[in-house]
């Protein structure tokens, strides 16, 4: 059976009321800024379970985040220091955790996990313990392998093209410019004398 559509049955969206909605998110800056003492803490530290239910975050992540909703740095300090002390928080597993899994699922290396790990405000003494999990792998063998699976789609470009669409590739992702040229040459040449 197929079904067609009907304006006049369907209903009309609910439409969002921006001004009212920033007149909440104003109500409640002013509410968490006029909490003190215990309260303050208890609030803050409410606030930030919730964001890290969403997802894990840095210490400077979730100041920013608190002081963003209008509550004081007294009370943001106290909070996100019982959730370090309970292990909620932990800046070292976090920058760890990203710095694997970004260069495991994107290929990140060098510069680019650094700019992750700061725009995650990740203290610079955590960033260097956290790049220490890629240091032993070999920045060639990674480049290689990234190349060789891009170039295949990219066979009925001019070379050049293809020099410098792996090349930029590469260099976001963070490898050096002698790297990315060398592995790119390498691979292009050994594709044409696969070709012929």
């Amino acid at each position: 059976m197929v079904s067609f559509y009907d304006p006049d049955e369907v209903t009309a969206k609910k439409r969002v009321d921006r001004k009212a909605a920033l007149e909440r998110r104003q109500k409640r800056r002013e509410w968490a800024a006029s909490l003190t003492g215990d309260a303050a803490v208890s609030a803050a530290k409410e606030a930030a379970l919730k964001q890290l239910d969403r997802q894990d975050r840095s210490r400077g992540e979730l100041t920013a985040k608190l002081r963003e909703r209008g509550f004081n740095d007294e009370p943001i300090a106290a909070a996100l220091d019982r959730l370090e002390e309970a292990g909620l928080v932990n800046d070292e597993r976090y920058a760890r955790m990203l710095v694997r899994t970004r260069h495991a699922e994107r290929g990140l290396v060098g510069r680019a996990l650094v700019e992750q790990l700061r725009r995650k405000q990740i203290p610079s003494e955590i960033i260097e313990l956290a790049m220490e999990e890629v240091e032993g792998e070999s920045m060639e063998d990674l480049a290689r392998d990234i190349v060789q699976r891009k170039a295949g789609g990219m066979l009925g470009l001019s070379r050049d093209k293809q020099i410098r669409r792996l090349t930029s590739m590469l260099a976001r992702k963070g490898y050096p410019p002698g790297v990315c040229y060398s592995v790119v040459n390498s691979v292009l040449s050994e594709l044409e004398d696969d070709e012929y």
